[in-house]
């Protein structure tokens, strides 16, 4: 079982408990898959201790008892990667496909994911798709970088139980595989304070302002109905930053169901809050996205909170802002499903987050026979809901209008099982560390009816609990 002990006696402190691992009965296997229960924990202490293997991919729905996550994924010891620089790389997707055909062949486990591929594809690969090229130096991040794994350590929060799910490879049994990590997770690791950022926006209040007005030029002129405007904040990345630590104080201030923190190579990190599922697939080929669009901040006050609830609610903005972007995926979806398939269960519905509300409709839709996994991230790619309608015109002016690429920002942390299925999430609350810097990003989608104060406050209440969570930001911002 997962035994637990403190390493810590302040009661303040945000570092979760180690775990030491031995296993729950006898491991089964079927299929080419081996699978062994385990005790259940939280997950971040199984993390704490392994995060440093290489190539790590941590899939973690932290916000515990939200229905829309349910289930968190620790992937370790890659069996493959794939990692392109460059996002307007012709034949990207289809390295991602041969990547895919190299999985090797078992049965799904207890989880919805027993092992696959976990990757990041940025926000430009997105935009090189729609053939809309950018005025701005290449950012940090790569394109895509994707690794397969047959190591996983999945976390059932509603049953409250996990398993290590794996398999053999030719020099090394299944049950010998898992006695190393059981013998490496039982190593004592005690990590650094999160080193307290200072962030810097890459824009003053009135430049925000001066944009929104050139996209409400465009909007008027009838070049656009929506577009998403977002705004940079840059760190200088300090000596002995540790990218666990702050990812793990990030995940304990703000959880949300689609965390995530993975290895993007060269020294890169992409440590990710999100609340937004992007697109999900499952093995019988159900497709559903839940986008975003409307948000308002919440508050500790029980009748304040809700009073941003109802407002957000009867707010016709950010109706109007969320029926467009629906509307949008439902033609990106259109491509690659079934004929008359596509439906909408729900329609700007209030839900709730850790720290803000948000305003969430419900797309479906069935796959077109002959099309995988791969086939419908390329059809939705970028996200419309941080783009805007028409997508392509919009993802111009977003780039004529931002001071720079965006890079891992925006785009989609995903994982392709074995079985075929699909889950993915928009990368927003999110930071990308590479060895100089730190940066995040936040923004909103701006139509006909947006105020410049109200924009600029609604990006401010996105992105507050990332940098609170993380350092301060400057006054001039």
């Amino acid at each position: 079982m997962w035994i637990v002990t403190p390493h810590s006696t302040d009661a303040d402190s945000s570092w979760p408990r180690l775990p030491l691992m031995t296993a729950l009965g006898a491991a089964t296997e079927a299929g080419g898959l081996w699978v062994q229960e385990i005790d259940a924990c939280d997950p971040a202490a199984l993390f704490s201790v392994l995060a440093d293997a290489p190539g790590i991919a941590f899939l973690d729905s932290a916000a515990i008892g939200d229905p829309r996550g349910g289930c968190s994924y620790l992937c370790i010891d890659p069996l493959d990667e794939l990692i392109v620089e460059d996002p307007s790389s012709p034949d990207l997707f289809g390295r991602l496909r041969a990547l895919k055909a190299r999985l090797p062949a078992q049965r799904r486990g207890p989880l919805p994911f027993s092992g696959g591929i976990v990757g990041m594809l940025s926000y430009d690969a997105g935009r090189e798709r729609l053939a809309v090229c950018s005025r701005h130096q290449p950012d940090t991040a790569p394109g895509l970088a994707a690794r397969s794994y047959d190591f996983v350590i999945g976390f059932d929060h509603c049953a409250s139980r996990a398993f290590v799910m794996t398999r053999d490879r030719p020099n090394e049994l299944a049950a010998w595989r898992f006695a190393r990590w059981q013998d490496v997770a039982q190593r004592t690791s005690r990590r650094p304070d999160a080193a307290p950022l200072a962030w810097r926006p890459c824009f003053s209040r009135e430049a925000y302002s001066r944009r929104i007005e050139r996209i409400s030029g465009y909007l008027h002129a009838g070049d656009i109905y929506q577009a998403n405007l977002s705004a940079r904040f840059v760190a200088a990345r300090p000596d002995g930053f540790d990218p666990v630590a702050a990812y793990l104080r990030l995940r304990a201030l703000s959880p949300n169901p689609f965390g995530a923190f993975l290895d993007l190579g060269a020294g890169r990190t992409l440590l990710s809050a999100s609340p937004e599922r992007f697109v999900h697939l499952d093995s019988n080929g159900l497709i559903e996205t839940r986008p975003i669009k409307g948000t308002a901040p919440r508050f500790v006050d029980p009748q304040r909170d809700r009073g941003a609830a109802n407002m957000l609610a009867a707010s016709g903005k950010d109706w109007s802002e969320n029926l467009m972007i629906c509307d949008l995926l439902r033609n990106d979806l259109a491509t690659v499903s079934v004929a008359g398939s596509v439906r909408v269960p729900q329609l700007a519905q209030i839900e709730r987050f850790a720290s803000v509300w948000h305003l969430v409709s419900v797309v479906e839709a069935r796959l077109k026979p002959g099309c995988d996994a791969v086939d419908l991230l390329a059809a939705v790619v970028p996200g419309g809901s941080i783009t805007g309608a028409p997508k392509k015109r919009a993802a111009e002016i977003i780039d004529e209008l931002e001071d720079s690429r965006r890079g891992a920002m925006f785009g989609t942390v995903f994982r392709i099982g074995t079985d075929g299925a699909l889950d993915s999430s928009i990368i927003i609350r999110s930071m990308l560390a590479d060895k100089a810097a730190i940066t995040a990003r936040a923004g909103g989608g701006i139509v006909a009816e947006s105020e410049a104060d109200a924009e600029y406050a609604e990006m401010r209440a996105k992105i507050a609990p990332l940098l609170d969570a993380t350092g301060t930001l400057e006054l001039s911002g």
